[in-house]
This record gives structure tokens, sequence and C-alpha cells, in this order.
């Protein structure tokens, strides 16, 4: 007997969205196991009907890569692209969508596309680890394959994606099982102002990623071009670009910090005022600083 029913197979999206409002799937594990309040009361408006919908560049990256991702892992793993909403038998309000399914060494798996390479487990965001997690125990497997394929804009590193396993761990099964229930027990009213700031907030969280990916790549770009050159001033007209490489010198600042302090009245005398707009500043989070308890 399987571990799981098959709830529905994913193809009317307006069904599966119905089918998953009253449990706990693997995206929200994760999102739930890893955030604090704002989280809990987005994802509560999510289940209320509040659906998240936006899109961006990495999404729509995603969804191209993944049906060619998925014929690779067919092909080398025996795994078969899946859009099933599949519930956990002894407790059907424990929910997951595996994006691969199969019957050889690997019987469940999920596909990501990523601006990072990922060598080791140790490199992948917690919140990945979960939902394969959560995945496994409603499949009622012990191992689940990771396959991403890292990418520089939009342009895979490799051949061919790579793949991670990961292993049952039941420490950690037990923790999200114990957050979920937690979750499902709440009666909270759903808070859509929270639902709505959730998902700005990570479309623009996503976006920043992949700005900043973009940032460091230019970053090297252009220290190899700065080694090349050797310090030497320069200007070079190229194909699609144009260079100059101004001569080292030395520049003269201000003090400013010491003028207040060894002259206070001269720099009150020149110092002025004006409105300053307030800073949005938005941090990605890391699993050194994801939140790991309930909703506080």
């Amino acid at each position: 007997m399987n571990a799981y029913t098959v709830v529905c197979d994913g193809t009317d999206r307006d069904l599966w969205l119905e089918k998953r409002q009253g449990g706990v799937t693997a995206t929200d594990i994760a999102r739930l196991a890893r955030g604090g309040a704002n989280t809990w009361a987005a994802v509560h408006a999510e289940k209320a009907g509040k659906e998240r919908h936006f899109t961006n560049a990495a999404m729509e990256h995603g969804k191209t890569r993944e049906p060619v991702i998925a014929r690779f892992a067919q092909t080398m793993y025996g795994l078969y692209h899946s859009t099933a909403l599949l519930a956990w038998n002894p407790e059907m309000r424990f929910l997951a969508t595996p994006d691969l399914r199969g019957a050889g060494k690997h019987k469940v798996g999920d596909i990501k596309t990523t601006v990072h390479d990922w060598n080791s487990l140790d490199d992948v965001p917690g919140r990945y680890i979960d939902q394969l997690l959560w995945q496994m125990l409603v499949v009622g497997e012990k191992h689940a394959a990771l396959i991403f394929e890292p990418h520089e804009n939009g342009i895979p590193l490799y051949p061919t994606p790579k793949m991670l396993v990961v292993e049952w761990d039941s420490a950690r099964v037990a923790k999200l099982q114990e957050t979920a229930y937690e979750f499902l027990a709440e009666d909270d009213t759903p808070d859509e102002d929270a639902a709505t700031l959730d998902a700005l907030l990570t479309d623009a969280a996503m976006r920043k990623e992949l700005a900043d990916a973009a940032a460091l790549s230019y970053q090297r770009a252009a220290a190899a071009i700065e080694e090349y050159l050797g310090g030497k001033p320069r200007r070079f007209a190229g194909s699609v670009a144009s260079l100059t490489r101004s001569a080292d010198g030395v520049s003269t600042t201000l003090d400013t910090a010491r003028l207040k302090k060894d002259r206070p009245e001269i720099a009150a005398e020149y110092t002025r005022t004006a409105p300053r707009k307030g800073a949005l500043r938005i941090t990605l989070h890391t699993d050194q600083d994801d939140q790991t308890g309930a909703a506080a």
C-alpha cells in the first residue's frame, strides 16, 4: 500500500489550489519552519484564498527550463515529471506536489534553477532541504534527488544539470510535523496585508538575488580586464563596448569626522540640513539568520 493518496493530477490549476487550501504543502512548510509571525499570517491568508499573483524573470526562466531538466531526470534517473498533488495517508492534510516521481533508486525529486553553483548539500538553502524532506514524508521515501541547473544570466553553466541526494532526517521531519500541526491548529483571521507584502517582498528578493549574481559576474569580468591592463592607462573601443582606464593618482577628501571633533564650531557653521526620504532595505535570508521558531 502506498504511503500517499493522489488528491488530483494537477492539470486543473483551480482544483489544485482548492485542494491545497486545507493542508500544509512542501512549499508551505519550507516557509513556516523558517519564518516568523508575518510569514505565518501570509500563509493563513493564502489558505483562505489570497493567492500570490506575481511572476518575474527567475520564475519564467525556471518554468522554461523545468521540462528540459525533467527530460534529463527521466533519461538519467528514471524520474518522471509530475504535477499531481499527493496526501500522506496517515495525515491527509500533509500535502506535496513533487516535481519528479519514479520507480527507480530515487522515487521522488525536485527541480531547481539557480544562480548558485551548489557543490554539496551544505551549500543548498535549508528551505529547499525542508521541501524535499516533506515530500519524502508524504511519499514514504528515505532519500530524494535534488536536480538543479546553475546558470549565469540565464545561460546554464554546464552541459547537463547537477544532482544531489537528500537523505531522510527523522529529527528535522519531526520538527516540521510539529510546525505543521501548530499552524493547522491556529485560528487566525487571514491577514491580506501580510500576504500582499510577503508576495511583493518575495518578488523583490528573487530579483535582488539575480541582480546580486549579475553584479558579481560583472565584477569578475571587470577584474579580468584590470588584470590584463596591469594598471596602465588606456582607451579602447571594442565591438560592443568601450573602456577608459585612467592613470593611478592621489585623491583628496575632507575628513568630516575629524573636523567635527577638532573644530565643531566650523563644522556646525558649514553644515546644512535638508529633507531626507526614508530608505527601504531588503535583506535576503540565509540559513544563518532564518528564524527557526514558530509564529512569535
